[in-house]
């Protein structure tokens, strides 16, 4: 999103003391881009990246909750 990393703080709150399902685990994630404005760029635009910010974090997210 950026050239410094960020914490997904509220997607950290959501998924606290959350049951490991997928429906959990898509609402916590889709606040993963609370709180960021990406630049735009050749590359993407800022809500593409917001974007990919909840998909990516809801996979790495499923994939360590196993």
């Amino acid at each position: 999103m950026g050239a410094v990393p960020v914490r997904a703080t509220a997607s950290e709150q959501a998924l606290a003391g959350a049951d490991r399902t997928e429906d959990a685990i898509q609402a916590a994630c889709q606040h993963a881009a609370d709180g960021t404005s990406p630049p735009a760029d050749l590359s993407a635009q800022p809500d593409y990246r917001q974007h990919l910010a909840r998909v990516l974090s809801a996979r790495a997210v499923a994939r360590a909750a196993g």
